[in-house]
């Protein structure tokens, strides 16, 4: 139905004899008449245009920030980004009229956009990135009227022109609703409340001399709010992992500014010897070569065996600089992923006894190191499970999750050792060169991730967008502000 309405409208334009003012006052017309008989599916209720709340949050994730420590942040020119680490300041908005705006300390998570009018809003987003022109009070005095019913054809003649390239034919049949009459008895106090705001946004936005200044004072309250009724805690610095492939963090300063942080890990060639051990990663001309000492000696941790894996050097190689090799001596035994889950769930996770060491290959001390760095990134796969959850893990489970912690476990000592192996040669003129490898080594484990997922991972590396507006950032107050995010850099 709506289709056909968008042609009848579109069918009955005659812009090159029109101004704009008049075009559009015939182009609603046409709107109206048409919304008509659309007048059911085209009901507005409170608080549906846009319904993230915390159930639609992403899994988050602390200790990447350990990972990214040492990295610098690139800025970012266009959204179409290659992998790498990048941090930027966007224009946001509110999606959540009649509550408070961010505080400072305040913790957002990345949340998917849920709600009715979830497409309008997000085609908006994208389009006032086309139209700079645009000012950012009126993109959001637009997304405030969706959020509280206000027709698009009961705002003043000159606003509807500013906008009018954000929105088509389409979208305008879609914003002539009608706004249902709720009984106010017995409501909830937040809903009647809720219930008011939208009324005096619909009011004033039908004002000739409608004013921003007062939309705002209607729709963002200041000062410190009051915990809402299932709130969480939710602290600064939270990742989530977004199906395209790539990690984000928001944080915003106010709801209509936000700092954004993207990691999106590069792809590199991982190679493996006939133990099935990394043997190799290699990306654009740079290379890490792991020489081990043997293929592993054997050795029983009560009714567990295992291998005693030396790596004696690992050989560097990277464009233009010699390459090196540096001595290691490092070791450390490969638990079995059954004997961690077996020593996790009898509660025995460190309480090693000497006794049960059988092995002049290795120090009690290095099998127990061992023991606790798998076991770290053992915990860490609960995070990973959260994340398959996130995307409906039953339509496209994991694969190979036991190959992905051994995986996880061999880079993490792998990455531990080169750079305690390098620190001698971190010189003036090597510095890049290391950093490149580190990398490396870095995204491998959360390239794993997006692999592992099957997820849209771009394979050679290619450009690919984060699509940040289908993102909300979700606060753990209820009583605090949702933020849209645009693409537009500040």
């Amino acid at each position: 139905m709506v289709k056909k309405l968008a042609v009848v409208i579109a069918l009955g334009l005659f812009t090159n004899q029109m101004t704009h003012a008049q075009d559009l006052d015939g182009l609603l017309n046409k709107v109206k008449k048409g919304a008509k008989g659309l007048s059911k599916s085209l009901s507005w209720e409170p608080g549906k245009a846009v319904s993230t709340s915390l159930k639609d949050t992403l899994t988050g994730i602390y200790w990447m920030d350990d990972f990214l420590a040492n990295r610098t942040a690139d800025t970012i020119s266009t959204f179409s980004l290659k992998p790498g680490y990048y941090k930027t300041t966007l224009r946001s908005y509110c999606l959540h009229a009649g509550t408070y705006g961010p505080s400072k300390g305040s913790g957002y998570q990345v949340a998917n956009f849920e709600g009715s009018q979830k497409k309008l809003i997000t085609s908006i987003l994208e389009k006032s990135v086309e139209h700079p022109d645009i000012s950012q009070s009126d993109v959001q005095t637009l997304i405030w009227g969706i959020e509280s019913g206000t027709k698009f054809s009961a705002y003043p003649t000159d606003f509807q022109v500013r906008v009018k390239p954000l929105i088509s034919v389409k979208d305008m049949a879609l914003m002539e609703i009608n706004v249902k009459n709720i009984v106010e008895q017995n409501l909830p106090s937040d809903v009647k409340g809720l219930l008011n705001t939208y009324a005096s946004l619909r009011n004033d936005m039908q004002s000739a001399q409608m004013n921003f200044a007062k939309l705002e004072d209607l729709a963002v309250k200041t000062g410190v709010p009051a915990i809402g009724v299932g709130s969480v805690t939710i602290d600064p610095g939270k990742w989530s992992y977004l199906e395209s492939g790539y990690f984000m963090k928001v944080n915003p300063q106010s709801y209509s500014t936000t700092d954004v942080t993207l990691y999106r890990p590069l792809e590199a060639n991982v190679a493996y010897d006939s133990q099935n051990r990394i043997s190799s990663y290699s990306h654009e001309g740079y290379k890490v070569t792991v020489n081990y000492k043997d293929a592993g000696k054997p050795i029983e941790i009560g009714e567990y065996t295992g291998h005693v894996q030396q790596i004696e050097s690992y050989t560097l190689e990277s464009p233009g600089m010699e390459t090196q090799t540096v001595e290691s001596n490092q070791k450390y035994f490969d638990f079995t992923l059954d004997a961690i889950n077996k020593y996790i769930e009898s509660g025995k996770v460190y309480d090693f006894d000497g006794s049960v060491l059988n092995s002049d290959e290795i120090s009690f001390k290095e099998a127990k190191d061992s023991f606790q760095k798998l076991k770290k990134i053992y915990d860490r796969t609960k995070d990973l499970m959260d994340i398959y959850d996130d995307f409906n893990i039953d339509e496209n489970p994991p694969e190979n999750l036991d190959k992905y912690l051994s995986e996880a476990y061999q880079n993490e000592r792998v990455n531990e050792a080169i750079q305690v192996a390098t620190n001698p040669i971190d010189k003036k003129g090597q510095s890049k060169w290391l950093k490149e490898h580190f990398q490396m080594l870095n995204d491998f484990f959360f390239y794993s991730i997006c692999k592992l997922r099957g997820d849209d991972c771009k394979p050679d590396n290619d450009p690919k967008n984060p699509k940040l507006p289908d993102y909300i950032g979700q606060p753990g107050n209820t009583n605090a502000q949702r933020i849209g995010l645009s693409e537009y850099k500040k």
